[in-house]
């Protein structure tokens, strides 16, 4: 699997305190809520993919979910 494919596999999500950007596994992403980050965090927002600029591209994305999902 390429990373852009592992990349792929992950919706971006949205902690609202910190608006720090959080990996959210595409299954999980896809059904209701609560989502939970590859972290392990909790996330409010699921919007956008993990590869773009609400994910990896955004100003703060969550450095443990970088290195659990990288693109």
């Amino acid at each position: 699997m390429t990373s852009a494919e592992a990349a792929a596999g992950y919706a971006a999500g949205r902690d609202q305190e910190s608006d720090r950007a959080h990996a959210v596994p595409r299954p999980a992403a896809d059904g209701p809520p609560p989502w939970v980050a590859a972290c392990g965090t909790p996330v409010a927002v699921v919007q956008g993919s993990w590869s773009g600029r609400r994910g990896l591209g955004s100003a703060d994305p969550c450095p443990d979910c970088r290195r659990i999902a990288p693109a």
